[in-house]
This record gives C-alpha cells, structure tokens and sequence, in this order.
C-alpha cells in the first residue's frame, strides 16, 4: 500500500511540474506519468504499454464522435453571429433592470457548446452597450465570465464534463450526467452572480477592446434550437424506462436521443444559420474545429492511458481500506476528487486537463468507494468539475480573457473574478454532497 501511494504521489507531482516549469504538453505529461507510475509499481514495460493502449483506446471510442461534433457545432454558433444575437435576445427578455442576471444567464447556456475563452470574447462586445446606473462594466464582465465558466467545467458535452462522464463510466447515462450538472450550475451560478454584482460594483474598467468579426444578426427561435434540441433528445432517451407507456417509442428515442446522433442533429440546424459569405467559409470553421477537437481527444486519451495503468496496480484496494475506517466515505471521497482537481487546476492552469486527469485517476477507484450506479457517478463528476474551477488566476489563460476583454485590471481581477471561482468551486463541491446524501 506505501509503495502504491508513493508511486501515485510522485507521478502526480511530475505531472504537474512538467506541465508548469518544463511546460511539456498535457499530452506527453500524462504518458510520462503513466509510465513513470507503472515502472514504480514494478509492472513489466510491455505490460504498461499495453494498458496504456487500452485505457487510450477504449476512451476515444467513448467520446471521439462528441467532442468531434461538438466543436463544430460551437465554431458555427460562434462564427455565424448566433451567439451574439443569442445575448442580445436573452438580454431584452430579462429586461434593462436585470441586465446583470441576463448576462450570467446568457453564460451559462453559451458555455455548454463553446469554449468559455471564445464565448466571453464574442459576448463582450455587448458590455458597453449594456452598462448603465443599474449594472456597471465591471458587474456585466464578471457575471458573463463566470456564467460561462460554471457550465464549462460542470455540463456536458463541453469536453472537459464529456470525458468525465466517460472515464466514469457513465457514456451510457451522458443525460443524467447532463440533468446533474445543470441542477449543480444553478446554485454555482447563483452564488457567481451575487458575488459578481458586489465586487464589481466598485471596479473601474477600461473600455474593452473590439473584437473585429464579421456576423449576421438572427433572428427568430432558430438561434436556440441548435443549442437546446440535443439537451431535450438526450433526456428524450431516458424516458422508455421512466415511463412504460413509451416503450412503443424506446427504439426510435434511442437512436435519435444518442449522444452523437442529438449533436449531430444540433450541427446540422446550426448550419441554417450561414448567411450570406459565410457559405463560402464554412468548410474552413470545421477544418479548425476538427484541429482543436484533436488536441483535445488527445488527451483525452492520455488521461485515459494513465488511469488504465492504475487500474492494473491494484491502487482500489488502497482507498477501500481508507473508506472503510471513514463513517462518511462518500463525502470524504467527494472531497478527495475536488482537492485532486483544485490541485491540478492551481497547479497547470486547465479546467479542461485538471478534469480529464482527475476523473482518470479516480475511476478505477469508484467501486472500492462504493460509487456505482450512475446518480452517484454524476454527484463524482461535479465535484470533480468544482475542483477544477478553483481557481482560476495567472496561469490559466482564460483569466487573461477576462480580464483584458473585460477591461479589468490584473490586480482587480485577482479580487474579484478569482476569488469568484473559488466560491464558485467549494458551492459545486458542497452540492454534491448534498446530493449524495440524498
């Protein structure tokens, strides 16, 4: 058992430093902590190889379709102008006096589809025309950026919560996982807000920059659809075994409600979208897409290699003892997974690579942790998602975001939009106690 955590101590350690003094890429830093962890636990190099390969493989045959799909399905929403006018929408419905709680609104739906950096980098421009006596720059910048960080790390099928669900087994469940992020994201995004309208009330900002892209302005229902059909066909698929008297329509439900197959319906009603010259851009939004999904399955599938050797290294047994001396096992694995993903995320900078890592080192672990069916796998992956928020600040690149589009200072962004996250992380964590326990 001491060999097994001095093995995982020092392959997470050189993980993280590589990662942030060496700055190796995420990719490679899994790999060498995978086989770094195996040659500790005394495994012959053939036999780390091959559970590498394994563990690899099996998680991009998982996931490879969604993440694929979905970056599309973002770009297009992104480039087509959808989501400005998405803002815009939601911005009038909520009215001029709740322009703070829209722009937190507006952040959590764009940040189920889009990278939380584009998403805020669009969205910025409607700040200044949106700051008035009731709601100042600052107010507006800081609730947009965490409403958009809140369903980044905790809603699928953004990557990160994707390849969550998958590594925890829960690719076969994908809309309980989305139904417990998104009851998760309501009270994280809640408690966003109210910080946002405080420390932003007394922040001078500078005026953001303009972003110089060329997009259409939509109108109509349609700009919703590509976002929220997949979400209802997903949970569509789980209805059959809620409700007998729909069992005529399981197979049908199951196929349109498949995760690849809802996005891809998504994908292909964003595509009504394109207007005008952008039917000639297009093909260029997806070649880049395709490129950024790349690097994510990546590693994506590193993460999954370095848990496929702990899995084989008997590490289960380790944390089974432990829980079984804890009278709150649950909850003190809850808290294990959150402290394991805050670490890598202070650490490295990524929400993305803190959750990919985590939820990989943490699902050989989830039987001896009396984690196995999927409403407590989806409790795991929150938490694992609020680890992953905190916190964010100088090494994470989508802080910069903030703060320079945001037209807050650095020093301003530290007592605020950081401070933000971190009470944004331990809401998540304590969420999912609670919904364990439940």
């Amino acid at each position: 058992m001491i060999q097994v955590s001095i093995a995982l101590l020092i392959s997470v350690v050189t993980l993280i430093a590589v990662s942030r003094y060496v700055k190796l890429h995420a990719f490679f830093s899994l790999l060498l902590a995978a086989v770094l962890f195996g040659v500790i636990m005394g495994k012959p190099f053939p036999e780390i190889l091959t559970a590498m390969q394994s563990g690899f493989g099996l998680l991009l045959q998982q996931i490879g379709f969604l993440v694929a799909i979905g970056s599309c399905l973002g770009i297009v929403m992104e480039k087509t102008g959808a989501m400005a006018s998405l803002g815009n929408k939601i911005v009038t419905a909520f009215g001029a006096s709740r322009t703070v709680l829209a722009m937190s609104a507006i952040g959590v739906l764009v940040g189920i589809p889009v990278f939380c950096d584009s998403g805020f980098i669009i969205l910025s421009r409607l700040i200044p025309a949106l700051a008035s006596s009731s709601a100042t720059p600052a107010q507006l910048s800081l609730a947009l950026s965490s409403g958009l960080y809140t369903t980044h790390t905790l809603v699928p099928p953004t990557p990160g919560p994707l390849a969550a669900a998958a590594n925890l087994g829960l690719a076969s469940h994908l809309g309980l996982a989305i139904v417990i992020g998104l009851v998760g994201s309501i009270p994280v995004a809640g408690v966003a807000y109210l910080l946002s309208r405080k420390f932003g009330l007394h922040i001078t900002t500078t005026t953001p920059p303009v972003v110089s892209t060329e997009t259409k302005s939509h109108s109509g229902i349609l700009i919703f659809l590509p976002l929220l059909i997949p979400i209802v066909l997903i949970a569509m698929a789980s209805l059959p075994a809620l409700a007998p008297s729909l069992l005529l329509w399981n197979k049908f439900l199951s196929i349109i409600g498949n995760p690849a197959i809802a996005l891809l319906i998504g994908l292909m009603l964003s595509f009504l979208l394109i207007r005008g010259k952008q039917k000639q851009e297009w093909p260029d939004w997806i070649s880049d897409a395709l490129k950024d999904a790349g690097i994510i399955l990546l590693i994506t599938g590193a993460g999954g290699a370095f848990g496929s050797v702990i899995k084989s290294c008997g590490i289960d047994l380790l944390l089974k003892d432990v829980l079984a001396t804890s009278q709150a096992g649950g909850a003190l694995f809850l808290s294990i997974a959150f402290a394991l993903a805050a670490i890598l995320k202070t650490a490295q900078g990524s929400s993305t690579s803190a959750i990919i890592i985590t939820s990989s080192l943490l699902a050989p672990l989830t039987i001896a942790a009396g984690f196995a069916s999927p409403f407590d796998l989806a409790t795991l992956m929150l938490a694992i998602g609020g680890g992953a928020m905190t916190v964010s600040h100088a090494n994470d690149s989508y802080f910069w975001v903030v703060s320079q589009f945001g037209g807050i200072a650095e020093r301003d962004a530290y007592k605020s939009y950081t401070l933000i996250t971190l009470a944004q992380g331990i809401t998540a964590l304590i969420v999912s106690i609670i919904l364990y326990m439940l």
